[in-house]
């Protein structure tokens, strides 16, 4: 199954075009691209698209896999053909499969140079030798409240492993796009969340796989859980129940509606997938909130997953907050035809559209 979408010939001007970037992001069940171009100081979007990893491993669509070199290429190459892509500059968004984030706290004067004391303890907290990875830190201040006097500095770690890193490098230049800048997926999820406006956030990005729980104040990530729950596991527990193949299931998924008659039964089969993980975010965000002093100001949910009918209620009933589709693009300038597909994209290509926006920052 692809999904694909040129738009180029829609904002068409005379002129030079001005810079174009393609924001790529490599999940486990598809790969999805966003194509962003500033032209004349409005950051426009020109393409975009999605390609189903299934069939290149000879799996249904929508179950997670894990391709080779070869297969991976092939894909990468099919969808910047079919969505279109002219960008020369790509900015990646590295799946949390190949990486690590945590927050540590150090006691330290407000003077001192923490880069030293932050490589030592990132020791302690990441599950490979430091030197098979890429690390980068940064220090954040979560509770604005906190005391002048303390000495209590909270750092944000980052690791990247290397030989990721050399594989989708590897990756970039086959398709003949420049080596691109990397990020780890939940600083793009969260980039293509922020708003001035509110301080403190949560989103909630629904993966095949794993479901992700991203707590950032002023568009910095703080804090991240991650739970084994996701849209592939959701599509088992629907076969298993309805008693069908894995593809009919995703197709069911994909495609019911309150009306249907297998509707309860295919909700109660989804639900059962997540409870134990809602009531564990639940238990984050209640921490988190403690420690601001306050509720955080929205809670989005991200993902394909997240267009499931009952979902976003559930969530909302768990959390005790209003929870919102993502939808960010409310930062680029699309087309007025597309007013209604938009709440559908935005979970869908959240992450590309975020790495994208890294390059006009």
């Amino acid at each position: 199954m692809k999904t694909f979408s040129n738009l180029l010939t829609l904002f068409a001007q005379k002129g030079k075009d001005a810079d174009r970037v393609v924001g790529v992001d490599i999940g486990s069940s598809s790969i999805k691209v966003v194509e962003v171009q500033n032209r004349g100081e409005i950051l426009t979007l020109t393409t975009y698209g999605e390609i189903q990893l299934g069939p290149y491993g000879q799996k249904a669509i929508g179950e997670s896999l894990v391709l080779d070199a070869k297969q991976e290429q092939q894909a990468l190459i099919d969808i910047l053909r079919e969505a279109a892509v002219k960008a020369n500059t790509a900015v990646f968004a590295m799946p949390l499969s190949s990486s690590f984030v945590t927050t540590i706290g150090l006691e330290a004067e407000a003077k001192e140079d923490l880069g030293p004391r932050v490589r030592v303890e990132a020791r302690k907290y990441i599950p490979v030798p430091i030197n098979e990875v890429t690390l980068d830190w940064a220090e954040i201040s979560p509770d604005a409240d906190k005391k002048k006097d303390s000495k209590q500095r909270d750092v944000l770690v980052a690791a990247i492993q290397n030989d990721a890193l050399a594989r989708f490098k590897t990756l970039m230049l086959f398709v003949n796009l420049k080596e691109p800048p990397t990020e780890i997926e939940c600083f793009s999820s969260i980039r293509s969340a922020f708003s001035a406006e509110e301080e403190h956030i949560a989103v909630i990005d629904v993966g095949a796989v794993s479901t992700k729980l991203y707590l950032a104040q002023k568009g910095l990530l703080y804090r991240m859980h991650r739970v084994r729950a996701g849209g592939a596991i959701a599509t088992k527990r629907i076969a298993s129940t309805l008693d069908v193949s894995f593809e009919d299931a995703e197709l069911i998924k994909r495609g019911i509606t309150r009306d249907a008659a297998q509707y309860r039964d295919v909700v109660r089969a989804h639900q059962s997938c997540y409870e134990r993980p809602l009531v564990e975010f639940k238990q984050v965000l209640r921490e988190y909130e403690d420690q601001i002093g306050k509720k955080i100001d929205a809670v989005y949910v991200a993902g394909s997953g997240s267009l499931f009918p009952s979902f976003r209620q559930d969530l909302a009933d768990v959390l005790q907050h209003e929870v919102r589709l993502i939808n960010p693009f409310t930062k680029v300038a699309y087309p007025a035809f597309m007013e209604d597909m938009i709440p559908s994209l935005g979970p869908t290509f959240h992450v590309a559209l975020g790495a994208a926006l890294r390059a006009f920052e």
